[in-house]
Order: C-alpha cells, then sequence, then structure tokens
C-alpha cells in the first residue's frame, strides 16, 4: 500500500513538473511574439499622434469593424434610433452591413472624433495587452488598452484594436470595446 502511494505521489510530481514545464515554453513563446509585436503599435500610435491619415489609410484594411463609429454624433445616434424603430431586420443590417466602414469613409468622418488628443494618450499611457491567433486560416493580432479603470461601482472598459495579417502587412481591420 504504501509502494503504490509513493508511486501515486511521484506519477503526480512528474506530470505537474511536465505541465510546468510545458507552460513555462509556452510563456516563453508567448513573450518573444509580445516582444515581436509593440512594434506594429508603436508604428501605429506614431501615426495617430502626428495625425498622418495617409500612413493610417496604409496600415488599414479596406473596411473597420466599427460599432461606436454608427453612433459618434447626436445625428447618427438619431439615425440609429430610427432604424431600430423602423425596420424589423435592423439587427442584421448593423451587424451585417453598416458596421464595416470603409476606410476613407471612416478618415472622413471617424477618424478625428475618435481619435483625439485625449485618447490617443490614453492609447500610449494605459495598460496594453496583446494576443496572436489564427482565425479562418488569417493571422490576428488583437490590442486590449484599459481605457476606463475599474471602479468600486463599474468594471471598467477596454479598447480593443485588431489587426489582421494581409500580404505579410499587419492592416488594422477592427476597432471596439469592452464592454
Amino acid at each position: 500500500m504504501k509502494l503504490r502511494l509513493s508511486l501515486y505521489t511521484v506519477l503526480v510530481v512528474l506530470c505537474f513538473s511536465c505541465k510546468l514545464e510545458n507552460k513555462k515554453e509556452s510563456n516563453q513563446e508567448n513573450k518573444q511574439e509580445a516582444e515581436e509585436l509593440p512594434s506594429e503599435w508603436t508604428a501605429f500610435l506614431n501615426n495617430l499622434e502626428t495625425k498622418n491619415k495617409v500612413a493610417f489609410k496604409k496600415a488599414s484594411g479596406e473596411t473597420i469593424y466599427c460599432y461606436d463609429c454608427l453612433e459618434n454624433t447626436p445625428t447618427e445616434m438619431e439615425e440609429m434610433v430610427l432604424l431600430r424603430e423602423t425596420d424589423s431586420l435592423w439587427y442584421d443590417k448593423i451587424y451585417e452591413d453598416l458596421v464595416y466602414i470603409p476606410i476613407d469613409s471612416f478618415i472622413q468622418n471617424d477618424y478625428d472624433i475618435l481619435f483625439n488628443p485625449k485618447f490617443i494618450h490614453l492609447l500610449k499611457e494605459n495598460e496594453t495587452l496583446f494576443r496572436y491567433n489564427e482565425e479562418s486560416g488569417i493571422d490576428r493580432l488583437h490590442i486590449y488598452v484599459t481605457t476606463t479603470p475599474p471602479t468600486a461601482f463599474f468594471e471598467g472598459g477596454q479598447h480593443s484594436f485588431s489587426f489582421s495579417k494581409m500580404n505579410d502587412e499587419w492592416k488594422l481591420t477592427e476597432i471596439s470595446t469592452i464592454p
């Protein structure tokens, strides 16, 4: 009985140490990725800070998924309320069509509203997390920036910027908020 218990203990310790080793290797790989990826983010932030809209367009996809862009002015908010009240397919219209903002329209109508100096400062100074993954055969880089710190009464919020690898270049394809 003692021999069996000792064997189980040794097996558990070995399994645990193997998992720790795998976790260390995984963390090292993620750390290497994280060390490589911020240069893309830094370049993106520099373009925002200098208001280089030509570079922003070059670093973006043909469309940007941006729900906030649908309601960032009082007029747009009224239009969205009217859509919800009068169109039974409002949800599909929003999430299958309207939320994909053509890059030229984004730059003309949304860029200056979203990327104001205060917001750019938050993006540069606040906690930033990176996540790399593959979705449907496309390499993606997700960058999360805490833009509203949590309080006792609110869980806080983040802005998420998603980049997709297109022709060996990272292109901005989504701007969203959490929650």
